[in-house]
């Protein structure tokens, strides 16, 4: 019965966590990589449900449901949010999935950069519970129908006292079929998701409330200077580095780059390393983020990335 209160206690705490989480990454320049015809895709050109090759994690016909007061419906124990969605796997280590298979993206990338898809994506566990002590919870993409970086997103935003709960983020590159990889500890789970574009009348819609009160500049971010390993430590979301198709490289490349504000890296430039390699570096250090360590600064810093030989494409 004791133990019954304390998983009992514990499920509190997960949902009241996610709810407050919902509701409240010799010097000269390369150009960043243009916006290619896969990264910003017209809605009417993609496919709007998944093609039959794409093996969609759906509900099945015994759904595993977290321990009381979570309801079996996630949006009622969730605030509201995550509609038409299932919990998926166990105890161990679960997540929201939607009833379709689809994560729909909210508009069009248009820079350099720009996720397809973006949200966030909580996670529970329980015998035990996520703890600090036991490292990050890691979240690995792949894409199972055509070419896109692999990503990797590590993430320690866990409730409270050992909760069971952990109110994640995933960010995809690219429009498609995409196999995901949760991995706590000693626990995976795996799923496939189809990530499509917006519906056309739904991405169309640009409008936005007109206000009669000026525009009031943001104030100019502090910038501060730290080392390559330093900031090495806050990285929360890459991409796996690739070597283009006929380069007969591997190794290190250094580049220069300022994290702006929002823990994205700007300004990048090739330092040293196989020069070969440089504009696949900036590409991929493109999507990285970091872990925003203070509010209004930008960080100086020095970034290095690795090319494995059996990196390339």
């Amino acid at each position: 019965m004791l133990l019954l209160r304390s998983a009992i206690a514990t499920a509190l705490v997960f949902v009241a966590v996610l709810t407050s989480s919902l509701a409240s990454a010799q010097t000269h320049s390369i150009a960043a990589p243009p916006i290619t015809g896969q990264q910003r895709p017209a809605a009417i050109d993609f496919p709007d449900a998944p093609p039959a090759t794409c093996h969609v994690t759906l509900p099945s016909s015994i759904r595993f449901v977290p321990p009381p007061p979570a309801s079996a419906d996630p949006a009622k124990g969730l605030g509201g949010l995550f509609e038409h969605s299932f919990w998926f796997g166990s105890s161990k280590l679960w997540t929201v999935l939607p009833i379709d298979g689809i994560w729909r993206a909210w508009s069009l990338p248009t820079r350099p950069g720009d996720f397809a898809y973006s949200n966030k994506l909580p996670w529970g566990r329980l015998d035990p519970p996520f703890s600090k002590k036991d490292g990050p919870l890691t979240v690995t993409g792949k894409r199972l129908d055509g070419p896109a970086p692999v990503f990797i997103e590590t993430d320690e935003s866990y409730g409270f006292n050992g909760s069971a709960g952990a109110m994640g983020g995933i960010e995809i590159p690219v429009f498609g079929c995409w196999q995901i990889t949760g991995h706590y500890k000693d626990q995976d789970l795996i799923f496939t998701v189809w990530v499509a574009p917006p519906r056309e009348e739904e991405s169309s819609d640009t409008s936005s409330p007109i206000s009669d009160q000026p525009s009031v500049p943001a104030p100019e971010p502090n910038r501060v200077y730290l080392d390559t390993e330093t900031q090495a430590k806050q990285l929360v979301y890459k991409v796996t580095p690739q070597i283009p198709r006929g380069v007969n490289a591997s190794g290190t490349v250094l580049l220069h780059a300022v994290i702006g504000t929002d823990g994205r890296p700007h300004q990048l430039q090739y330092v040293s390393g196989q020069q070969q390699l440089a504009q696949a570096a900036i590409d991929s250090v493109t999507w990285w983020q970091y872990r925003i360590t203070a509010e209004q600064t930008e960080v100086d810093t020095t970034i290095e990335v690795t090319f494995q030989a059996s990196s390339a494409r």
